[in-house]
């Protein structure tokens, strides 16, 4: 469902997006201003908000709409965050009533990029799984991008050019590319996947992040796919709490901030620390609220407790 005109300004607003980049997307005709200020707003959007599963651990239902209107007054209205198909969903029709092409597509994620990879995991090593995330696909100027407002450490703060083997430098100290080859191990051997890569300082390996194919899912198709994870109970999306946002100073990513179980975590310039470990819930819903903007009223507290994510006082 299309933004409305109010809806498209509430949700710039809610993204502190600057006016030169509003007008740049409104009445841009110069494809290097389109995309530096597309560019612009997935930060801004990253900044303002983040990836967050606390209606799955903080709510009654414990459901997740996909939903135009409901995840508007989510995110925007109600400034809380959302899953990667609540976020990206929504982002593609803020483009489109921005008059820029966009469309949606689903994701299959390699083990090793995963929030909860297993111990020990091999980066080097391709593991792809089923379709567990959602991304964009932007044209600008006849060129195809890939946009993603919603991803883990491992994702990217910037569109990435849909062009085989292009490296570039990436944020904190890493560089990051796409290929377009098949699936190592997979049966057809010629299928071609898009397949993100990002290879770390002092690495000598290129890292998959996930993998894509330019076929437009549609809305229903999202909600088969979120139902299925839900059904199957795939992956750690019902067993940690997580919230998750980037860090930019003077229009550069220099980092990002994690909530995940009893851990905040913090990446600034490189430097991975833990600066706090929540003892209890009330530390992790003041983490939330400091750190991210979000503040969980106390029937939604409530919701938590006597679940497997809830952060109980440990008694002596």
């Amino acid at each position: 469902m299309p933004l409305t005109p109010d809806q498209v300004q509430a949700y710039l607003d809610r993204c502190g997006v600057p006016q030169e980049a509003r007008d740049a997307l409104n009445q841009g005709r110069d494809a290097n201003d389109v995309l530096k200020a597309l560019t612009t707003l997935q930060q801004h959007h990253m900044v303002a908000i983040p990836y967050e599963n606390l209606s799955l651990h903080y709510s009654e239902t414990r459901e997740t709409p996909q939903d135009t209107e409901t995840v508007f007054e989510h995110m925007v209205s109600n400034k809380r965050g959302g899953n990667c198909v609540q976020q990206n969903l929504l982002f593609a029709e803020l483009l489109r009533s921005l008059g820029v092409s966009a469309y949606p597509t689903a994701a299959r994620l390699n083990a090793a990029a995963s929030l909860s990879p297993a111990p020990g995991a091999d980066g080097s090593k391709v593991e792809y799984g089923p379709w567990l995330h959602i991304i964009n696909i932007v044209t600008i100027d006849n060129k195809r991008y890939v946009v993603d407002t919603n991803f883990n450490q491992f994702g990217s703060p910037f569109p990435v050019p849909l062009v085989h083997n292009e490296s570039v430098t990436d944020v904190w100290t890493r560089r990051r590319r796409m290929i377009h080859e098949r699936i190592p191990g997979w049966a057809e051997t010629d299928q071609k996947w898009w397949r993100m890569q990002v290879m770390h300082e002092g690495d000598d390996y290129w890292m998959d992040v996930y993998c894509f194919q330019e076929v437009e899912w549609m809305a229903l198709d999202f909600a088969l796919q979120v139902a299925g994870i839900q059904k199957l109970d795939m992956g750690w999306f019902n067993h940690v709490v997580v919230c998750y946002r980037i860090i930019v100073e003077d229009e550069a990513p220099v980092g990002w901030i994690m909530a995940r179980g009893d851990m905040l975590t913090r990446s600034y310039k490189g430097l991975v620390q833990t600066i706090e470990t929540f003892e209890c819930e009330s530390d992790r819903v003041a983490a939330l609220s400091e750190h991210f903007g979000i503040s969980l009223s106390e029937h939604e507290q409530q919701q938590i407790i006597g679940t497997e994510t809830e952060l109980k006082e440990a008694f002596f």
